[in-house]
């Protein structure tokens, strides 16, 4: 990626270029930490990208991009139909059904996931050219989702428009499916049709309108584009390898298949500890393991928080599940506590809430710990606790309910799926009597350090992904006219 970084260089097209009859100002862009240079147009009708790599910058009638309509460049066509249950991972033939160019793929298809197990005769199949389009989903932008199928002899299902080339070597079809997703994917939804299912066909897309440059140059942007694609696959793999690695010792540790042995340091610090408590078991330097866990219920190790906000101007925030507390403001656009916010509970840094709401991947609600270091105050209908003992790790629990470790107890006291209002029917009294492991206090330590220790990873891996999409975000916006 660094060599085709090192050739990106810029020509814009800003309006006070144009106006500057004088001279020819310079512009600098920050892509890839590259110095780009400015060239203002001559002819301001001309579509000129405001970035362009070096060799295609001068402006001539060979490098100008040109105006089509896609029924001048295009074959639309159907496929054929592929029913779910006609469709699985273990079946022979490669597959695209319509519902998994939204989910599953973007611009460009270069490995198909599904297969079918249709006779051969009934399908319809690629000859690895074609730029796909769902024609019906129920979110209209679904539609709007372009893939370059760049694999042949594919079956591709019904309910999906294909477009062909009319010619050879007049387009791309990476760059013109990058191209309409960042340029016409609002345009081709607000030609749906329908109420609750919408629906694009082939006759609707036919005058729409796409600007290229000649082929090189779509290729080389087409290339580049695959890069940085490539590189944003790596670092999603590399997480999602991350996040099942942090799953299976989280399995392991809170099976007790795993045990951490006592060390030096770790009863260092328990013997600071301990000095004012005498509540856990003791560990000596020779000790090779440590104590049997114990078992206590919720009640035992937490109290409820019932500190309301009242008078104080405390910032309202929410749960989300998979995220942890999130800022009403950010989440809904606004404060929507209303009258309710004197009753909201306050929650301090290193206290818990519960949040009853379900959700796919919390079906029985879910527990964060606050991170935040400064009080916030959460909806009432939370349960709110904090520990009672000072000598046990907040962080070790706090992993202990993403393990979704008290999931088999809050099954059975549920008493319903969900309330009109979406939260869980659940007693607070029968909450509290939950039986939670306790390991040894310095054990405790050694899981949340180790735990944590991969989260950081996965952060870091996370922190890597937005900034690789900030910067293919700001590419398409520049690099397409």
């Amino acid at each position: 990626m660094a060599n085709q970084n090192n050739n990106l260089n810029v020509i814009a097209s800003e309006e006070r270029a144009k106006q500057s009859a004088a001279s020819q100002p310079s512009l600098r862009g920050d892509v890839a930490r590259n110095e780009a240079k400015a060239i203002s147009s001559k002819e301001p009708t001309k579509l000129i990208p405001k970035l362009r790599f070096k060799e295609f910058g001068q402006i001539e009638e060979s490098n100008s991009y040109n105006t089509h309509l896609f029924q001048d460049i295009f074959t639309f066509s159907t496929g054929k139909n592929i029913k779910q249950k006609e469709a699985s991972l273990e079946f022979e033939t490669p597959c695209v059904r319509y519902g998994e160019l939204y989910h599953m793929y973007n611009e460009v298809i270069h490995q198909v996931i599904n297969k079918t197990n249709l006779d051969k005769s009934e399908l319809l199949f690629s000859e690895g050219n074609e730029i796909l389009l769902p024609s019906a989903g129920e979110d209209p932008l679904d539609i709007g989702s372009a893939s370059a199928l760049t694999v042949s002899n594919v079956a591709i299902g019904r309910t999906i428009n294909i477009l062909k080339p009319k010619e050879d070597n007049i387009y791309s079809q990476i760059y013109v499916s990058y191209y309409i997703n960042e340029k016409l994917r609002k345009k081709i939804s607000t030609l749906a049709k329908g109420s609750s299912i919408s629906n694009v066909y082939n006759s609707d897309l036919k005058k729409l309108k796409i600007n290229f440059p000649n082929l090189p140059e779509q290729q080389k942007i087409a290339n580049f584009l695959t890069v940085v694609d490539t590189k944003l696959q790596q670092l999603t793999t590399k997480k999602e390898i991350l996040e099942q690695y942090k799953k299976g010792v989280m399995q392991q540790l809170f099976s007790q298949q795993l045990r951490f042995k006592p060390d030096v340091i770790a009863n260092a610090v328990k013997q600071s500890h301990e000095a004012n408590s005498t509540k856990q078991s003791a560990t000596n330097e020779n000790q090779t393991q440590f104590p049997d866990w114990e078992e206590k219920r919720l009640g035992e190790v937490f109290e409820e928080i019932r500190d309301k906000v009242g008078n104080r101007n405390v910032e309202t925030y929410s749960i989300s599940a998979g995220k942890g507390f999130i800022s009403q403001k950010e989440k809904f656009g606004k404060d929507i506590s209303g009258n309710q916010n004197p009753n909201y509970i306050v929650v301090s840094n290193n206290e818990f809430s519960y949040n009853k709401g379900n959700s796919k991947t919390f079906k029985y609600g879910c527990i964060y710990l606050n991170k935040l270091d400064y009080e916030i105050a959460v909806p009432n209908v939370f349960i709110s606790f904090k520990l009672l003992d000072t000598n046990m790790t907040e962080e070790f629990f706090a992993h202990l309910f993403e393990f979704h470790y008290l999931d088999r107890h809050l099954r059975r006291i549920i008493s319903s799926s969900a309330r009109m209002d979406g939260l869980l029917n659940l007693n607070k009294q029968s909450f509290f009597k939950i039986p939670i492991p306790i390991p040894n206090y310095i054990e405790q330590q050694k899981i949340a350090t180790y735990l944590s220790a991969i989260d950081k990873k996965i952060e870091a891996v996370q922190t890597q992904i937005s900034n690789m999409q900030a910067f293919k975000k700001g590419l398409l916006q520049q690099l397409f006219v």
